[in-house]
């Protein structure tokens, strides 16, 4: 199954942590989080976990690269709306 298209980067990052938070998803949700996962899986461990640390600046640095590198993903993907 293919995710559906974003409006932003921001969109897609809400919409998988609420799929996260879910108690109990349907078969539908569960299908979209892993494509959305396989999606973040071009980003290293680092970067992922990068994108919600901004403690410091050097931090929010590497939080804004990981964010740029996973948008040229979605957009080649064609997952991100022009």
């Amino acid at each position: 199954m293919k995710p559906k298209r974003f409006s932003s980067l921001a969109a897609f990052l809400e919409y998988c942590a609420a799929l996260r938070r879910a108690s109990s998803p349907s078969d539908e949700e569960r299908t979209t989080l892993a494509a959305m996962e396989q999606v973040l899986g071009i980003l290293t461990p680092d970067e992922r976990a990068s994108l919600d640390d901004a403690t410091t600046s050097a931090a929010a640095r590497r939080g804004e690269r990981a964010r740029r590198k996973l948008a040229r993903e979605l957009a080649a993907r064609g997952l991100l709306e022009d």
